[in-house]
């Protein structure tokens, strides 16, 4: 057995002994500000390639007290112990603090560090995250700051690499209300180390344009974004009719500007996309693209321009809700009936108190790259 292994299985076996001590700690303590609790997990995978595969196993445990807390999760694949990650986060008066290191035991290798600090002085909200890693020259320390003035949202974002130290990214961004027409607009600047300026994105969300038109209220969001390479402008039509059971259905739009500010190079209306609560929480949504370009935006698959889709709760243990949602996508050149070309299923419940189980199904109908994957939690 290589060094590697042999660390694995120590550690391993270290995590056997802490699981028992902390599961006779949870027994025997009656302060209630002590929580113990965890999972063990294992997702297993079968393809139209691969017999029934274990792809991955897990393990998790964390330990509460007095406002602060310490996890360890470890994840196998292989029968190796390939990552382990101990964690504290807690907070030090009005201070939150978090940090968490990982490493390949198998490999005795370093994965990352990060530790995170944030708390709020006057009206202005801190957040630092710093992150080490390898190789050294993905590391980085990111600052964040936000804050409200009036009725003003200021935001703040600035990412420096630390090995070396360099400036790699910096995003600004201000959020406020347009009384006039009952609306919010947000607007942000985004600069980096590359190319100086990235990118101007200028939205504005909700805007009534009839509160009553046909039956329906008619609203309007327009994205606006520019960059050095292109300037966009993307509206959303929404129309939220009161005589039927859809609620929301959403008219999806595009204007390319051409050489100068006020050209325009093409209109697109490229999708329509909806969603109907049948009863009960049941319901149904829809997706269909009007440009091929566009279907992954669309339908959230690329080679598929129409999604019809259901989705809704399960029964389930203990106080818990499960769920299951099953769509099918369509593709102009499937064989299939109604050109039906993939259909997409999944579940997850929780059966027990201290066991719960999910499902994923991938069946193109043709029958050709199909995978269902399990996955078995025990919790405790």
């Amino acid at each position: 057995m290589d060094q590697g292994k042999r660390v694995g299985a120590a550690i391993a076996a270290f995590l056997a002994v802490v699981l028992s001590g902390l599961l006779t700690l949870g027994e025997t303590a009656e302060d209630p500000a002590f929580a113990f609790g965890g999972f063990f997990e294992t997702t297993v995978e079968t393809t139209q390639t691969a017999a029934l595969t274990v792809k991955g196993i897990g393990f998790n445990s964390v330990l509460s007290l007095e406002g602060w807390s310490a996890s360890v999760d470890a994840q196998f694949s292989d029968t190796s112990l390939d990552t382990l990650r101990f964690a504290t986060s807690g907070a030090l008066g009005e201070i939150s603090l978090n940090s968490a290191v990982a490493f390949n035991p198998s490999t005795v290798t370093f994965l990352s560090w990060q530790s995170g600090v944030s708390f709020t002085l006057l009206d202005l909200s801190f957040s630092d995250v710093l992150y080490v890693t390898a190789p050294q020259t993905q590391s980085y320390n990111q600052l964040t700051l936000s804050g409200t003035f009036g009725d003003r949202t200021y935001r703040l974002k600035t990412k420096f690499g630390i090995c070396p130290l360099t400036f790699w990214e910096a995003t600004a961004c201000i959020d406020w209300p347009w009384e006039d027409c009952e609306t919010s607009l947000s607007g942000c600047v985004s600069i980096s180390d590359v190319g100086g300026f990235d990118a101007f994105d200028l939205t504005m969300a909700d805007l009534v344009l009839f509160e009553n038109l046909l039956g329906m209220e008619w609203s309007l969001s327009v994205a606006l974004s520019y960059t050095l390479e292109e300037k966009t402008l993307s509206p959303t039509l929404k129309l939220t009719p009161d005589w039927l059971l859809c609620t929301d259905i959403e008219l999806l739009g595009e204007v390319s500007a051409g050489p100068s500010i006020a050209s325009v190079d093409a209109i697109l209306i490229y999708g329509i996309v909806g969603e109907c609560e049948i009863t009960e929480g049941i319901s149904v949504r829809f997706a269909d693209s009007l440009a091929a370009g566009k279907n992954a935006a669309v339908t959230g698959k690329a080679d598929y321009f129409e999604m019809i889709g259901v989705s809704g709760p399960l029964p389930a243990c203990c106080g818990s809700v499960g769920s299951f949602d099953a769509a099918g996508y369509f593709d102009s050149t499937s064989n299939a009936l109604f050109d039906l070309g993939l259909v997409v299923a999944s579940f997850d419940t929780q059966i027990a108190s201290n066991f719960a189980f999910s499902f994923d199904a991938e069946i193109p109908t043709d029958g050709v790259g199909w995978k269902l994957v399990w996955n078995l939690r025990v919790i405790w």
